[in-house]
C-alpha cells in the first residue's frame, strides 16, 4: 500500500504561513490498494486530491472509494468540491455508518441543501454510490473494517488490510477511561481500541491536545499526545502518524510536539513517531 496526506489538521482549516509546513487543510487520506483508490474522510484536503485524480486520468474514469469516519464538518466540508463527482464517467462510492436520526446518505446530503451550497445532490454527475456499514467490506483485495470510537456522535475509525500491510485510521477518539472513573467497563472499550490497532504498520491517530489543553476541553472527543504513545504502545503498531493537528498549533508548535514525542516513544521501546503534513508519502 502507498499512503499519501492531502489535510491533517483537526476542527477547521487553518491556512497561512505559520502552517505551510504541515499543512491547514482538513482530514483527507489516500490509500492505493493495488491499482485501487480507497480515501479515509473528506476535509477540505480532498479537493487538491480529486483535481490530482483527474489530470493522473487524463479522460479516463476516476474510481475511489471514500470511507466517511463520522459527519462533523471538518471530515465533510471538502466533498462538494471533489472534481470526480461532477463528471458522468466517475465511479464513486462511500461508505459510512448509519446515522442517529437518519440514514448515512441523507446525513452527507444535507451539506448540500439550498441554504449552504448552490449544487444539489441530484445533480452531481457521477451519481455516487452509498454504502451503509454493517460489517466488513471487501474492495478488490483490500479488507476494510471499522471500529465504533469515543467522541460526540457516531464516529468510526477504520483498518485498511491489503497484501499482508495493515492501516488503521483514527480519528476522532477521547479515550473511555479519560471520561469515566477507570473499572471493568471502561478499561474493556478501551482495551478493544487497542485490540482494533494491534500490529498495524502505521497508525494514523489524532492527538489533538497537549495535556493542558485537553484539562480545558474535556468532554470534547478528542486525545493527547500522551494518550496517543499509550495506544500505539499497547497496540504495538510499527509506525504512528500524529493526525488532526490542532488549529491552534502552528508549524513549530507540531515540530516540538514530534520531537518530544518520537523521544519518549523510543525510551520506552515504542514505534517510530512522526507528525503527518500535507504531501507526506509513505510505502508500506
Amino acid at each position: 500500500m502507498r499512503v499519501r496526506f492531502w489535510g491533517v489538521r483537526g476542527s477547521v482549516p487553518s491556512p497561512g504561513p505559520a502552517t505551510a509546513r504541515y499543512g491547514g487543510n482538513t482530514p483527507c487520506v489516500e490509500l492505493r490498494a493495488g491499482n485501487r483508490v480507497l480515501i479515509a474522510d473528506a476535509g477540505t484536503g480532498i479537493r487538491a486530491l480529486g483535481d490530482a485524480l483527474v489530470a493522473e486520468r487524463a479522460g479516463a474514469p476516476v474510481e475511489a472509494h471514500l470511507f466517511i469516519g463520522h459527519t462533523h464538518w471538518d471530515h465533510i466540508q471538502g466533498l462538494p468540491f471533489f472534481a470526480p463527482l461532477y463528471r458522468a464517467e466517475s465511479l464513486i462510492t462511500l461508505y459510512g455508518v448509519p446515522g442517529a436520526t437518519k440514514p448515512f446518505r441523507d446525513v452527507i446530503a444535507a451539506q448540500m441543501a439550498s441554504a449552504y451550497f448552490p449544487v444539489r445532490p441530484e445533480d452531481l454527475a457521477a451519481r455516487p454510490t452509498y454504502v451503509e456499514l454493517r460489517g466488513p467490506v471487501q474492495v478488490g483485495e483490500t479488507r476494510v473494517t471499522y471500529h465504533y470510537l469515543n467522541h460526540p456522535g457516531i464516529t468510526v475509525g477504520f483498518r485498511f488490510e491489503h497484501d499482508g500491510r495493515s492501516v488503521c485510521y483514527l480519528s476522532d477518539h477521547e479515550p473511555y477511561a479519560r471520561l469515566n472513573a477507570r473499572g471493568e467497563f471502561m478499561d474493556k472499550e478501551d482495551a478493544a481500541v487497542a485490540r482494533f490497532a494491534a500490529d498495524a504498520d502505521l497508525l494514523i491517530c489524532e492527538s489533538q491536545y497537549t495535556p493542558d489543553e485537553y484539562r480545558r476541553r474535556r468532554g470534547w472527543g478528542h486525545s493527547t499526545f500522551e494518550d496517543v504513545l499509550d495506544l500505539a504502545a499497547r497496540a504495538k503498531v510499527r509506525r504512528l502518524a500524529l493526525f488532526h493537528h490542532d488549529p491552534a498549533h502552528d508549524d513549530a508548535a507540531i515540530d516540538g510536539i514530534e520531537a518530544d514525542c518520537a523521544r519518549a516513544s523510543a525510551a520506552r521501546g515504542g514505534p517510530q513517531v512522526f507528525a503527518a503534513r500535507e504531501g507526506l508519502e509513505l510505502e508500506l
